[in-house]
């Protein structure tokens, strides 16, 4: 896509997300798309979200973590998109009917940024990734199906389109983090008590911390960094579960914490 192409393209995104409305058009607009291109069209949106008053992007997500879902995607790896200030709320919070368009819930841990993490003499590993972490919480990400049928939704259109994101719920701080095996906290996400879905750490690139090193390795490729501040959705333990319908969800690490929404 060329230059203008792209910021049509971002252009009616971002109306769309405005306007809370179903963009059913979107995988037919983005089914030639380029993994590159989408994350030029993403970047776009993004600036387009803010001057359209939406809220200043805070922070990061990680999305598919595993091969067994960014192949089927057609997508090289995992894959980053963007949260912002208006969708980071606290453990509790009720979202109203109309928003999120068909909810869906993520069991993920959640991380504060401390400092700049810049490029360096060698990539982010996740031992050094540490240094930059401030505070690390049990989370829930909200997804949203903005798209009718999402199954037809390619790879580079979901990364065009922030990959689903609604909100990022923060939990549960999570105490004396550093030593913590990642790989082996046992993550679950449950609506009205019966669960939806579950899995290890592991399941995210092999530890949150693995894939906080890998994005600030992704976005140092792109032109960009972590900032002290900003807030990452680290990447979930299980596959994005779309709620059956109304009520309470909630997403624990267990021994750790959790997080939990009320849907109307």
């Amino acid at each position: 896509m060329d230059a203008k192409e792209i910021a049509a393209l971002a252009d009616r995104i971002a109306e769309g997300r405005r306007s809370k409305s179903t963009m059913d058009w979107l995988a037919d607009a983005t089914a030639n798309l380029s993994e590159q291109d989408a994350y030029k069209v993403q970047f776009a949106v993004q600036d387009r979200l803010e001057a359209i008053g939406w809220g200043k992007r805070a922070g990061w997500k990680v999305a598919f973590a595993v091969p067994a879902q960014y192949e089927p995607l057609k997508l090289s790896g995992p894959a980053f998109a963007g949260i912002y200030e208006a969708g980071i709320r606290p453990s509790g919070e009720v979202f109203e009917k109309g928003w999120p368009l068909k909810a869906g819930i993520e069991c993920e841990m959640v991380a504060r940024i401390g400092k700049d993490a810049p490029a360096g003499s060698a990539p982010y590993t996740a031992e050094t990734i540490k240094a930059h972490v401030a505070n690390l919480y049990c989370g829930m990400e909200v997804v949203e199906n903005r798209y009718g049928d999402v199954a037809k939704l390619g790879g580079p259109g979901r990364i065009a389109d922030d990959v689903l994101q609604a909100a990022c719920i923060v939990g549960t701080e999570i105490k004396d983090w550093q030593g913590l095996d990642f790989a082996t906290v046992q993550g679950r996400s449950e609506h009205e008590g019966k669960e939806l879905g579950a899995g290890p750490g592991a399941n995210v690139m092999g530890g949150a911390l693995i894939s906080l090193a890998w994005l600030a390795n992704r976005l140092i490729a792109n032109g960009k960094m972590l900032k002290a501040g900003e807030t990452v959705l680290t990447g979930s333990v299980h596959p994005p579960q779309f709620l059956p319908g109304p009520g309470k969800a909630r997403s624990e690490f267990k021994g750790l914490g959790s997080a939990e929404i009320t849907v109307k």
